[in-house]
């Protein structure tokens, strides 16, 4: 059995306590949540791009991470199980 770690936007520690346990951290960019969300788009940017270096920074520490853009986070997970 495997276990799948999803990590917020909000959440991107590279001390984050799941990580010991999880064989995958999955971040997910849910095109709905950007458009929903009442943030100035430089911050969305910002939003991404910190995600993103933390994708990198999990890979270089040898963690698999799942790095899924769609349209909402329902679709997001079912997509990282597939």
């Amino acid at each position: 059995m495997t276990t799948s770690l999803w990590v917020l936007g909000d959440q991107l520690r590279l001390d984050h306590p799941g990580l010991e346990q999880a064989d995958y951290v999955v971040l997910i960019e849910s095109e709905r949540l950007l458009r929903r969300l009442p943030y100035h788009r430089q911050k969305l940017v910002l939003l991404l791009s910190a995600m993103r270096h933390y994708a990198d920074a999990l890979r270089e520490r040898g963690v698999t991470v799942d790095d899924v853009r769609a349209p909402n986070f329902t679709h997001g997970l079912r997509q990282h199980l597939a």
